[in-house]
């Protein structure tokens, strides 16, 4: 018996997903479509029965003319906005679908960690974009800090610290709020044995919101320096009576300080119902890049520590001499029970056991793969609806698009970010052409 196969090409192509070989694309299909051939992501093409594939529908963009606008603009400076990265997220439906259920168990309480690995362009940022994005829709209070050698070494927990308070974000009816707005709500909750909490809290309740010293005061929560005008005593903006609350240390050895920080801020949003912490710490590579020994392992430490802080580990529930601790006011890394789910992203480091052993903590996770021809060739499709809606007087011959897309392919070498820019500006050239 003669076998029928469809071959199907570019555009019609569909996405699959199989429980044990993952996401991929259809390349044909056979015998009235029982069986089906798939190109997957790790290579391998199979005919598979077609009663074991699901289908993934494809994102239908369906953006005004002022959304494809500001999409094309971020586009050429190599981003994707916030607000429309759910309309411009392909292929990653496995990914997205693991980062959902974790984001479920958060909202029972339930801590967990996730790990991105992935080579430089292929996509980890903009994933973590749609999870941040993903976690302020189902009204989880988020945070997010990208690692840098200078700015937010993990070896100055105070830094990373900053970071998070200051892109702290949570939504609640349709509005958006921020650390402050946070600490205002929790101060009605009593809680007698955080170091840190227990005074603040109190202080908080009794300062005057409306005044210059209040705004000084949050700068120092926040972790702001304030010592060139609010720490002499004759200081006129210094706080009055708020000694009782530990100062923010600036050592490399604080990791546990911070640590027992946010798993405290962790405890206080679960007791205010909403579920728990999300932190998503991008660039954690950078922690190798640090070439003074002690100042790696004290970032490895409070790494460490952060992830265990997640897992709810409850040897780290008391001060223990396997992590790091500082000198002037050691705590436990973690404060009763953790409500945090971290997820971390890196580009892949082999050879240097110490943040292998470190890694190897985190059970949940995937290597983002980069994107076959023919998934480049759904987003390209897609970049032309985004393009036309923005300019509807715009338009491509065949012999442009293929140009165009192979330039792009060629210029991008695997690489989503490059890709995109590279085929808005050469819409923009053809554009302004004319």
């Amino acid at each position: 018996m003669k076998k029928k196969e469809k071959r199907l090409k570019g555009k019609n192509s569909e996405f699959v997903a199989h429980p044990v070989f993952g996401e991929g694309v259809v390349v044909a299909t056979r015998w009235d479509e029982e069986e089906t051939q798939v190109k997957f992501r790790s290579g391998l093409c199979l005919w598979l029965p077609s009663k074991w594939l699901k289908q993934i529908p494809a994102s239908d963009i369906n953006l005004d003319r002022v959304s494809c606008k500001r999409l094309l603009e971020a586009f050429r400076l190599g981003v994707v906005p916030h607000q429309d990265i759910e309309y411009f997220t392909f292929g990653r439906a496995y990914e997205i679908n693991e980062i959902k259920q974790s984001l479920r168990g958060l909202k029972n309480g339930k801590g967990d960690v996730f790990l991105i690995e992935g080579s430089y362009g292929s996509g980890k940022t903009h994933l973590l974009e749609y999870a941040r994005h993903l976690s302020l829709k189902q009204g989880y209070v988020t945070t997010y800090c990208e690692l840098s050698t200078q700015e937010t070494p993990l070896f100055r927990p105070k830094r990373v610290y900053r970071e998070l308070i200051h892109n702290l974000r949570y939504i609640r009816k349709g509005r958006e709020y921020c650390f402050r707005d946070l600490l205002r709500m929790v101060s009605r909750f009593k809680i007698d044995d955080h170091c840190f909490f227990t005074p603040l809290l109190k202080k908080i309740k009794e300062i005057d919101h409306g005044s210059l010293e209040s705004e000084v005061f949050w700068q120092w929560v926040e972790g702001e320096s304030t010592k060139n005008y609010a720490v002499t005593p004759d200081a006129p903006f210094r706080i009055r009576g708020a000694q009782k609350i530990p100062a923010l240390y600036d050592f490399s050895t604080a990791g546990d300080f911070y640590s027992y920080l946010l798993t405290g801020l962790s405890f206080l949003i679960n007791r205010a119902g909403l579920g728990g912490l999300v932190i998503i710490l991008d660039e954690v590579e950078t922690i190798t890049h640090i070439w003074n020994y002690a100042a790696y392992s004290r970032g490895l430490s409070f790494l460490e520590g952060l992830i265990h802080a997640a897992f709810d580990t409850k040897t780290f529930k008391r001060i223990d001499t396997h992590l790091v601790h500082n000198q002037v006011r050691p705590t436990p890394y973690l404060y009763k029970e953790s409500h945090i789910f971290l997820i971390l992203a890196m580009t892949p480091v082999q050879g240097i056991r110490s943040i292998e052993n470190v890694i190897n903590l985190i059970k949940k996770g995937f290597f983002l793969r980069r994107f076959s021809k023919a998934e480049y060739e759904v987003i390209f499709d897609n970049l032309i609806k985004v393009y036309r809606c923005a300019y509807p007087w715009f338009s491509l011959d065949r012999g442009q698009r293929e140009n165009i897309f192979s330039a792009a392919l060629h210029r991008g070498e695997g690489e989503l970010r490059e890709f995109i820019k590279f085929s808005v500006e050469a819409f923009d050239w053809l554009r302004l052409k004319r």
